[in-house]
């Protein structure tokens, strides 16, 4: 379910400008480089044969981006259920590093503020599904950010970068990870309590039609 639910949250921001690299959910993945494992967050469409020829450098920190992007799993929760519907609560970590020197503007150098990583968050923040939506097979999608972290040491501790790409976690680049909470609903086939699936009185039968399988995969663009 997290990886649907990774590529909707990403829908709604990829498009904003300080964005160039966005994947969808990760796993992290171990590789003997040179004979030394090595941990990489590697987006889950990525295959073996992708990996051994370069692609689990993919989102590690890189001067050429200006962000990369990608959801870690947190794990789904059943909620509760009422009548035709399963409530569950989808939590997501969304890890952002980022190239400040190439996303400011020139007058803005000398201007502490314009460095902040509030302004990324905030803008994060807005493009959010903050109001139900429907994206089947999900129903009454909405998002929250229930903790941020910024410059954290724990952000990247999962992964074993070498010194080229850890000199990108130092000043000008940036770096946080956002928490996210989103709630989901899931319609069922009627059994021992029928009612409609919804205020407009949808057919069972059209909620289940609904019901198909995410076909989506993650894509790095």
């Amino acid at each position: 379910m997290n990886q649907a639910i990774a590529n909707i949250v990403k829908g709604h921001i990829q498009n904003l400008d300080f964005v160039d690299k966005i994947a969808g959910l990760v796993a992290t993945s171990y590789m003997k480089i040179d004979g030394v494992q090595k941990s990489y967050p590697i987006a889950c469409c990525v295959t073996l044969e992708d990996c051994k020829v370069g692609a689990y450098n993919d989102l590690a920190p890189d001067s050429k981006y200006k962000t990369v992007i990608y959801f870690e799993d947190r794990g789904v929760t059943f909620e509760k259920y009422e009548s035709n519907w399963k409530y569950y609560r989808s939590s997501l970590r969304l890890v952002c590093w980022i190239n400040v020197a190439k996303i400011l503007e020139d007058e803005c150098y000398d201007d502490d503020s314009c460095t902040m990583s509030s302004h990324l968050i905030a803008d994060i923040i807005r493009h959010l599904p903050s109001h139900p939506e429907n994206h089947a097979p999900f129903d009454m999608v909405y998002s929250e950010i229930v903790n941020q972290e910024i410059r954290s040491n724990s952000i990247f501790a999962p992964y074993t970068y070498n010194e080229l790409q850890t000199q990108y976690l130092m000043y000008p680049y940036d770096y946080f990870a956002l928490d996210i909470d989103t709630r989901f609903a899931v319609c069922l086939r009627g059994t021992a309590v029928y009612a409609p699936c919804d205020e407009t009185q949808e057919s069972e039968t059209e909620c289940i039609n609904g019901l198909t399988d995410d076909s989506g995969q993650v894509i790095l663009t």
